[in-house]
């Protein structure tokens, strides 16, 4: 392939790892590493033996809108994404990971992926969702109605589930590209809010969850300056909220961290009441991960990505003096970093009401809470460090907040 076949945005990333020496040295040092003792295949990373077969494949995933995963487990879920497909044994190595944190390889990789973003919002990007194997196909309706009905025990179809343009239309639905079916909405009467009888008859100000997802993870008395270790599950809450002035309030506070599917309704909603105070986004690395030999190490890299990856930070103020702020945090994984708030600073949100929303695949988020206040978390949650098996469903109860006595703060 010529190089003037390339994408302009993948054109401005080979001039750079070619004309870098620093950066040059360290993409040949990750091929080399990915393919060492391996064969080479006709797709995939081990494939890739030089920058321009790495330029080509990254061009070719630009044209290529997410397929829909073939393997049932729900950790499977970046298994469709072409960008992950041609990076996967890449990034991994330690010349990859070294690489993928390099600021200005990921300038480069936001334009590429900004890029691929405006594929996915045509028609040409339809193309995944018909055919025997689309994700409108009858065996992939039946998981995505499974993966929606499992967390409340209903057994609504596709089309009572979620918004549909025009049901009428086998092919599509009516969806207008492929970003248009993957952020598509609930059903009005398909999440309610929880009965006003439940969330008041009961000590403690209710939280909500914010996305339809998994309980990841459970952290507790967080110091906004603790060094994250790569071994460990710590949070830095400093670098998490991108040095915000606001992080303090958070010292020695909570952390509850959740993952969605792939498969799932990808809306963010407000846990609580209160007035917006703060909405900004960090750039992070967008394939950054844990060292570990895993195909699915970015579903497990969720903590340290909090730490790296892009993501929207919204901070909310509640009326509550014994909560005071509690932090939605929205994390992109791998090419799933399009993170987009609908709120402003000075809006005014009700629990439940929307406040954005992720675009193009599966993310993870976290709810951050003052180091003033006691989380307890319901049941169905689970423990602290312990995922769960099913979605807790988004605007259902997530946990109640309580003062901590005097005594406790600051332990």
């Amino acid at each position: 392939m010529a190089n003037k076949q390339l994408d302009p945005t993948i054109l401005d990333l080979q001039t750079s790892l070619e004309s870098d020496t620093e950066l040059h040295e360290l993409c040949c040092s990750m091929i080399a590493e990915a393919t060492s003792g391996r064969a080479v295949t006709a797709k995939g990373s081990f494939a890739i033996s030089s920058v321009q077969t790495l330029m080509e494949q990254l061009d070719s995933a630009m044209s290529h809108a997410p397929e829909w995963p073939q393997a049932t487990d729900d950790l499977h879920s970046l298994a469709g994404l072409p960008f992950n497909q041609t990076l996967l044994n890449l990034m991994e190595t330690p010349s990859g990971r070294a690489l993928f944190k390099r600021m200005e390889v990921n300038q480069h990789l936001k334009a590429i992926l900004k890029k691929w973003a405006e594929f996915l919002e045509t028609r040409d990007s339809l193309y995944v969702l018909n055919g025997r194997n689309g994700w409108l196909s009858r065996g992939a309706i039946a998981k995505l109605e499974d993966m929606a009905n499992r967390a409340t025990g209903h057994h609504r179809s596709f089309t009572e589930l979620y918004e549909c343009p025009n049901e009428s239309d086998s092919d599509t639905l009516g969806f207008q590209s492929w970003d248009a079916f993957f952020s598509r909405r609930f059903k009005p009467d398909v999440r309610p809010l929880p009965c006003p009888r439940s969330l008041n008859t009961l000590p403690g100000t209710p939280i909500l969850n914010s996305c339809e997802s998994k309980p990841w993870q459970i952290s507790r008395h967080c110091s906004v300056d603790d060094e994250f270790s790569l071994k460990g599950q710590l949070y830095s809450l400093r670098d998490m909220l991108g040095n915000d002035p606001l992080t303090d309030h958070f010292h020695n506070g909570t952390v509850y961290q959740g993952y969605l599917s792939a498969l799932s309704y990808h809306g963010w909603h407000s846990p609580v009441s209160g007035t917006i105070v703060r909405v900004h986004y960090i750039d992070g690395s967008y394939f950054s991960q844990l060292p570990m030999s895993d195909p699915l190490a970015m579903e497990k890299s969720q903590s340290y990505l909090a730490n790296v990856a892009t993501r929207a930070v919204v901070i909310i103020e509640t009326p509550e003096p014994s909560i005071g702020l509690v932090c939605f945090i929205a994390v992109g994984m791998g090419e799933v970093s399009s993170c987009v708030a609908t709120v402003r600073e000075g809006d005014h949100v009700e629990a439940g009401d929307e406040i954005g929303g992720f675009h193009y695949g599966g993310s993870t988020h976290c709810l951050v809470f003052s180091g003033k206040t006691h989380v307890e978390f319901e049941e169905h949650v689970g423990d602290e460090g312990v995922s769960t098996t099913c979605n807790v469903p988004v605007r259902g109860m997530l946990a109640r907040c309580f003062p901590k006595p005097i005594e406790a703060i600051g332990r």
